[in-house]
């Protein structure tokens, strides 16, 4: 195979049908086949980077003797899952968002935080239209979905450091200093605003995250090639690191010059504290975050947490914050709240999107 660049026209001479009739015939059988070779390729992937790149360049650990302690903090209610989840309603006016966030433990302990963002409440007044129109253009408003995220995680970590959990150890859902953090979201100038946030998290070893889902398919390939019961880290290597050597993220042009060198100074002083893992309980390997001071026994929380369901290999506490997350705070109560009102007051048809109304 080539190590060409992919040409937007490498993608459209890809397999095609005409026919119908013969899509319905061929395309089974031509799936099957061709994913028969890309499995095929990336089992002998794995092999060759156990044999060239895991066993030659790293040290691998395994969690097992930090289990029974890990263990014991989980069922002792010494850990806690903190997770979020964000629904959204479009009207005309603004975008309307309801957050809630959930931090919960295995002594089911809970806390319930729920905010309420809207548009709307930023919109000038009636009789200057003129304004009204300008600040309606896509892009001056406020509420971009990077936006709405990091209002989500903002939020999640501002949970995770509440005083009643500053003995507990808290476990995040996502990368532990996310990007939508470190973005200063443009207009909105809110890098001083979330990097103090990240500051504490940093400061507080006993707060880590797991990763389920992540772009970095580099990562996650290395990590197939684990055997269950292994993680890895590069200890010369830290978050810190990886963003800086970002050449796109860190590039001088994209930011304004003191606030670039505030984010040089965050990455050096703060984000080179924490390290990032892969570990694999089960079939799938995760990435994960940790300060280096209890790094390794945050991947024996991870562990011990991801063999209460060993197939899928992924923490159970952070599944059951998710599940509690979409029983406290479902999207469609929010969307029939709000299309509710509208019908209320004779305007769901109007603010309604084409898209909603079809009949299915």
């Amino acid at each position: 195979m080539s190590n060409a660049p992919v040409t937007f026209h490498d993608l459209l001479s890809q397999k095609q049908w005409d026919n119908y009739s013969e899509f319905i015939s061929e395309a089974p059988s031509y799936y099957q086949q061709e994913l028969q070779r890309d499995i095929a390729r990336e089992r002998h992937i794995r092999e060759t980077l156990r044999k060239e790149v895991l066993e030659k360049k790293y040290k691998l650990r395994r969690y097992e003797d930090l289990l029974p302690k890990a263990e014991e903090m989980l069922l002792t209610g010494q850990v806690t899952a903190v997770d979020g989840t964000v629904s959204t309603h479009q009207t005309l006016s603004g975008v309307r968002c309801q957050i809630g966030v959930v931090a919960v433990n295995y002594f089911n302990q809970k806390l319930r935080q729920s905010y309420y963002i809207s548009e709307a409440s930023f919109q000038h007044s009636p009789d200057d239209v003129v304004n009204v129109l300008k600040a309606r253009e896509f892009g001056n408003r406020p509420l971009s979905s990077l936006v709405i995220r990091a209002l989500m995680l903002y939020r999640e970590r501002e949970v995770a450091l509440r005083p009643e959990y500053q003995n507990a150890h808290r476990m995040l859902h996502g990368p532990l200093l996310p990007f939508e953090l470190m973005t200063g979201l443009g207009r909105l100038r809110a890098l001083y605003t979330t990097l103090e946030l990240l500051k504490r998290i940093v400061a507080d070893p006993k707060i880590f995250s797991v990763v389920s889902t992540s772009r970095q398919s580099d990562y996650i390939t290395l990590g197939t090639a684990l055997n269950p019961g292994e993680y890895l880290v590069d200890e010369q290597y830290t978050f810190g690191d990886e963003i800086a050597d970002n050449q796109d993220f860190m590039s001088p042009g994209r930011w304004r010059e003191r606030e670039f060198d505030h984010m040089k100074d965050f990455l050096r002083r703060n984000a080179s504290k924490i390290l990032v893992g892969i570990i694999r309980v089960g079939h799938r390997p995760y990435i994960f975050h940790a300060h280096r001071d209890n790094f390794e026994l945050a991947a024996a929380i991870i562990a011990r947490d991801s063999l209460m369901q060993r197939e899928k290999g992924f923490p159970l506490l952070i599944d059951y914050a998710d599940t509690l997350c979409s029983e406290y705070f479902p999207a469609g109560d929010f969307t029939q709240m709000m299309r509710y009102q509208l019908a209320r007051e004779g305007e769901f048809l109007v603010e309604s999107d084409e898209r909603d109304l079809r009949m299915k």
